[in-house]
């Protein structure tokens, strides 16, 4: 009788809603335009020396959602790494679950793996998308602060996904078809 082996991904749930409190902090405190002197050197300050307008913004609330969206940029990348050595820690994976997989499944996923890293990239570093002026449907996550709060901590949960299905995809997996691949070719 075999036993099989479930797979668990241990959820930090504190460190998660301690990281996504502050986006809605900024979007609640923080005014929608730069009004005032100290907000007008804010906003010069993010253009200058920070990301400046990057990622999901909104033309509806300019100045909290640039904060937002350089707190992301800035401090994400730092966050998810602490979220994958708190996952990777109590992280257990069923490598049965992968002795189907073959080489040209392997290669599709990591190239899907690799366009779903680049748009992560250049979405929260080079491009910049309005949410207030958009199409219809993206329009609503720029129209009120709660629902743009909602969709950035998204954005944020997005990169702290990406680490896992990047260690699966280019460490763990891999690891397992050499492994497998080596057994066959004895």
């Amino acid at each position: 009788m075999s036993v099989k082996t479930k797979q668990i991904i241990p959820m930090p749930y504190f460190f998660i809603a301690l990281t996504l409190i502050p986006v809605y902090l900024i979007v609640l405190l923080l005014p929608a335009q730069a009004d005032t002197s100290t907000y007008i050197e804010l906003n010069n300050f993010l253009d200058t020396y920070l990301l400046g307008q990057v990622g999901f913004w909104s033309s509806n609330f300019p100045l909290s959602s640039k904060v937002v969206t350089n707190y992301i940029g800035i401090f994400g990348p730092f966050f998810a790494f602490v979220f994958f050595i708190k996952v990777y820690k109590g992280l257990v994976m069923d490598p049965d679950q992968y002795k189907n997989h073959t080489f040209f499944k392997y290669f599709f996923s990591a190239l899907v793996m690799i366009g779903l890293v680049l748009f992560l990239i250049y979405i929260n570093y080079i491009g910049s998308v309005d949410l207030g002026s958009h199409t219809r449907k993206w329009r609503f996550f720029g129209s009120n602060v709660f629902t743009y709060a909602l969709f950035s901590s998204g954005m944020l949960l997005s990169l702290y996904g990406m680490t896992l299905f990047c260690y699966s995809g280019f460490f763990y997996l891999p690891r397992i078809l050499v492994k497998r691949w080596r057994n066959n070719k004895d």
